[in-house]
């Protein structure tokens, strides 16, 4: 047994009341600053931040009754903080929802509002002014949309919030990556105020101390580890948070770093997407510039911690101050709200090497880290705040000795209600019980990991889930995207492999008996492009094999594992495939500007030029440009080819108009390639923006 259940909610039954007291004590203190897409920065106080709350909850108040759902939709921003608050205030289930692309079908955000049915859509102004509601699904169309910033606060004023109690529901926490069959976990206010002192117990915060925290965050507030771990914890425990659009830190992932250096924050944290991304595009002259002494807590979590990252990152920062025992892994779920395990204050990071062979067999045999079936795994730390986490034999639901590998239970205040509408599903993941005992309140997480000295390691995935960049892609998402790209395609596959420093996707598919003198280089184009588009993730590989060749079991499922084996084997029978050509065979790509804009005074012949030509050589660089990004031959894109067919994801196009900036002189909005998807649009908007700014492009 690991973990003991008790509760320390600090005498509050709600988190709204957190936000009422911070503001009656220290009404002036800084709660939040925000730092925008072009350096721009704006703060809130408690009180502040209460005034704005309360305001929206007047608006509610006249508007929904208590227990209705409001979708957030908010684009990076404190709008968001004070709509989710002004939601608890009047006792509406805030539903944290992304932020929509312009011009883009909004399936997720769609099958979000059917499945908890809203009463409405709270957003920000800027985002209705760029939205086409009635090109949306009926469901969405058909929801009224307002915009909390246009709210009077004078309402507010006299508002007195809506009291709730621990168990009420507090808010619905959409689990991410999957459109066709989204899961809201309900989160109740006891499950988040035992879940955030669970937090304040592994960070060694005091929440009654006055000596302030302060953090940063780039994380988005609709994904768990962002509001939970990057707005509410900095809130529950009184101190200051400093928050940066997730786009900024795509652009520039040095910012990250330049706050915490600037503003000497104590906590901050990332998937490991983050810490490798941060490594790979910063130079040691920035690195020797921070200062990273302060930086007491860097946590970890939210895909597969690999051992590599940390060390690569605290290598390379060491010379800014960072050490590595300021490294904080941990294992978390949105089941369990947030955290379910973790170190108690900062330490350096335990690493076990295990025997591959026999981790298969589901053994942690110790080996040592240069034996050659050695697999180095990262402690997670180990159950807080009472929670409890057994390692269970599925089939028996025997609790397992030490070291031996089996499924995560966890039983605890932190552990939430169940799924929205999901009453079946509930009672087979939350209403588990351990052999011999009579409770049935386990989680049954789906993944694997075992015990060892009281630290828990994770080992195995959540089903068959595919984490990305700290985001959760269903493979039943993906499979039907791809099949339904084109007509030839037939039943397959999604699974990951593992790439260097993350998974990496890998698309199997049969190809339908009809369909075998199909032009197999379109179909799988089709297949990519639509990943692409619907998942913002580009494949490392799709592969098109013969009809009945694909693994399936005696009842019709098909076997994932085995598939993937079969493809790491070679052993697939293959039909087609496209890789993306491994780092350093794309061509390095060119710099230079369109002809015109490279002229000698261009800065003052730019008003005279005739916009159509200068559209056109644009339109010529930009082919040339991104093709060679891509990887792409000659002539292979044309001005109307889709950005999506060429695997550009949501980072790929925020790196790309980063570079553009640099190349043109001008301030791009970092998802512009999503707004005009192809050369033709793209083109035109950049004359555009060149003839508005008359900037002097910025010098080879």
């Amino acid at each position: 047994m690991h973990g003991k259940q008790t509760v320390n909610f600090s005498g509050w039954n709600s988190l709204a009341e957190v936000l009422e007291q911070r503001a009656k004590e220290h009404p002036e203190r800084i709660a939040f600053f925000y730092e925008d897409e072009t350096g721009q920065a704006v703060e809130w106080t408690y009180g502040e931040l209460d005034a704005r709350s309360r305001g929206i909850a007047a608006y509610l108040a006249g508007q929904c009754e208590v227990g209705d759902r409001a979708l957030l939709v908010y684009p990076p921003g404190l709008e968001f903080i004070a709509a989710f608050f002004g939601c608890l205030y009047a006792g509406v289930l805030p539903v944290p929802a992304t932020y929509p692309k312009p011009r883009r079908p909004m399936p997720r955000l769609d099958a979000i509002a059917t499945d908890c049915q809203p009463r409405l859509v709270l957003t920000h102004s800027s985002v209705l002014s760029g939205l086409c509601l009635e090109e949306q699904s009926a469901v969405l169309s058909s929801i009224s949309w307002e915009s909390t910033d246009e709210i009077s606060g004078a309402a507010g004023s006299e508002y007195c919030r809506v009291e709730r109690k621990p168990e009420d529901l507090a808010f619905l926490q959409y689990t991410s990556g999957s459109t066709a069959e989204p899961r809201g976990v309900m989160i109740s206010h006891g499950n988040l105020l035992h879940n955030l002192e669970a937090i304040c117990e592994g960070f060694a915060i005091d929440t009654k101390s006055e000596k302030l925290t302060a953090g940063v965050f780039w994380l988005p507030a609709y994904h768990d580890m962002g509001l939970i771990g990057g707005i509410l914890c900095p809130l529950y425990s009184g101190g200051s948070c400093h928050l940066l659009a997730p786009t900024t830190f795509l652009r520039s992932p040095i910012r990250w770093l330049e706050l915490l250096s600037a503003t000497g924050a104590e906590i901050s944290g990332s998937p490991n997407f983050g810490y490798e991304y941060v490594v790979q595009k910063t130079t040691p002259q920035q690195r020797e510039a921070l200062d990273l002494r302060h930086w007491r807590f860097a946590f970890c979590g939210a895909e597969p911690i690999h051992p590599g990252t940390l060390e690569d990152f605290a290598s390379a920062f060491a010379e800014s101050g960072f050490r590595s025992s300021t490294f904080y892994p941990c294992y978390g779920l949105a089941e369990v709200t947030l955290l379910a395990t973790g170190g108690k204050g900062p330490a350096e990071p335990l690493i076990l090497s295990v025997d591959r062979q026999e981790l298969r067999k589901h053994r942690a045999a110790l080996v040592e880290s240069s034996h050659s079936r050695a697999v180095r795994l990262v402690s997670c730390g180990s159950p807080r705040n009472g929670n409890r986490v057994e390692i269970v034999d599925p089939q028996s639901c025997v609790a397992c000795d030490e070291g031996q590998v089996g499924e995560i239970w966890i039983q605890g205040g932190s552990v939430a209600r169940g799924y929205w509408n999901r009453e079946s599903l509930n009672r087979e993941t939350f209403g588990s019980s351990l052999a011999g005992e009579n409770s049935s309140d386990f989680l049954r997480t789906g993944d694997l990991g075992f015990f060892s000295g009281g630290e828990l390691f994770v080992t195995g995935r959540r089903k068959d889930v595919i984490i990305i960049r700290g985001r959760n892609h269903y493979p039943h998402d993906i499979e039907r995207t791809a099949q339904r790209a084109h007509e030839a395609v037939d039943l397959g596959t999604a699974f990951s492999i593992a790439g260097d420093r993350e998974e990496q996707l890998v698309v199997v598919h049969q190809i339908r008996r009809e369909h075998r003198k199909a032009d197999m280089d379109e179909v799988l184009r089709c297949m990519r492009t639509s990943i692409v588009d619907e998942h913002e993730l580009d494949p490392q590989a799709i592969v098109l094999i013969r009809p009945v060749s694909l693994p399936i079991t005696s009842s019709g499922k098909v076997q994932r594992s085995l598939c993937r084996e079969q493809f790491l084997a070679g052993d697939l029978s293959v039909v087609a495939e496209w890789k993306k050509p491994l780092e350093g065979e794309a061509s390095e790509g060119t710099d230079e500007k369109p002809a015109a804009l490279a002229k000698p005074g261009f800065l003052e012949e730019l008003p005279q030029l005739e916009t159509q030509r200068l559209t056109t050589e644009v339109e010529e660089w930009l082919v040339t440009w991104l093709s060679d990004r891509a990887g792409l031959q000659p002539g292979t894109m044309q001005r109307s080819t889709p950005f999506a067919e060429l695997g550009i994801d949501s980072l790929t196009a925020v790196e790309i108009s980063q570079e553009m900036d640099q190349v043109l002189g001008l301030r791009l909005p970092p998802m512009v390639i999503w707004s005009c998807p192809t050369v033709e649009e793209l083109s035109v908007y950049l004359v555009e923006q060149l003839m508005i700014s008359h900037v002097k492009p910025v010098d080879d």
